[in-house]
């Protein structure tokens, strides 16, 4: 006897009954499909050539990253300098520098003329400093700082006026007297005799002519006498006025007596006419204001 179980349908039908060991019963278990099998289709492979296509696609991509990756670390970097400080703006010093400029041209200028000129050269002065300030287009105004033989300054105002290549300065008359009454003196005790003194033009003839000094205050009329020397009897009278006075010629180093008296210039009122000899006995005469 066959033991309980699925057999083969007996009937000859598709499936198994089941066996329960005396007899078969009516259930039949489906037996396997013999039907042909579905499988899921799989995609068809891309074409060659568009594969071939698409590499410079990648490519291209994976440069552009490469880019994007290297400016982002260089930005990084710079950024982590600090930022970079503007430089300051620079203000237009034109005025400033020209003026600075004429200055030095000035005091060499002027340097030269105290040096050379005949009547300023003895008083042996010196330019310390010039200070100018522009007053309208070329011209400029200032003051001039000038040592003396003795150690002593003193500021002169001047004017200049800058043309080109030309530098032009002007200092006012007796600008330079105060060089004069630093001068030193002799005693008169070392003179000798006073001679006797030029007689002046009479009155009824013509007015004897004269040189002006720079100063504006003194002048001369014989070839021997020095304007440095006008100034020093100048100053020597308005010290001791008299008809007679002692001055000190700072281009001779030598004192002489001379002899003042009232005249009529067509120059000041009132002036002074001052007659002497020197050691040669050339006449000396100075005319002052």
């Amino acid at each position: 006897m066959a033991e309980p179980g699925w057999y083969p349908d007996p009937l000859g039908g598709q499936g198994a009954r089941y066996w329960d060991g005396s007899q078969w019963e009516g259930a039949i278990q489906p037996g396997p499909s013999t039907g042909a099998l579905e499988f899921p289709e799989q995609p068809a492979p891309p074409p060659p050539g568009r594969v071939q296509r698409l590499w410079p696609l990648w490519v291209g991509l994976s440069l552009a990253l490469v880019i994007a990756v290297g400016c982002a670390v260089f930005v990084l970097t710079r950024t982590g300098e600090g930022p970079t400080e503007a430089a300051p703006p620079t203000t237009p010093t034109t005025t400033t520098l020209k003026a600075d400029q004429v200055a030095a041209e000035v005091k060499s200028a002027m340097q030269s003329k105290l040096d050379t000129d005949s009547d300023l050269a003895p008083l042996h002065l010196r330019v310390v400093h010039v200070e100018l300030v522009k007053k309208a287009g070329n011209e400029f105004k200032g003051i001039a700082t000038v040592e003396t033989s003795r150690g002593t300054s003193h500021d002169v105002s001047i004017d200049v006026t800058a043309d080109g290549d030309k530098t032009l300065w002007e200092a006012g008359p007796g600008a330079f007297l105060f060089a004069l009454q630093e001068m030193p003196t002799n005693s008169p005790s070392t003179l000798s005799p006073p001679p006797p003194p030029i007689a002046p033009p009479s009155s009824g003839g013509p007015i004897e002519n004269f040189r002006i000094c720079p100063s504006g205050l003194t002048g001369v009329a014989t070839e021997d006498t020095s304007c440095a020397f006008a100034d020093s009897v100048r100053s020597a009278w308005y010290s001791q006025p008299g008809s007679s006075v002692v001055a000190y010629s700072p281009v001779t180093h030598q004192s002489y007596l001379m002899t003042c008296t009232s005249t009529t210039t067509n120059a000041w009122p009132g002036a002074k006419r001052c007659s002497g000899t020197n050691a040669q006995g050339a006449g000396l005469i100075v005319y002052i204001s």
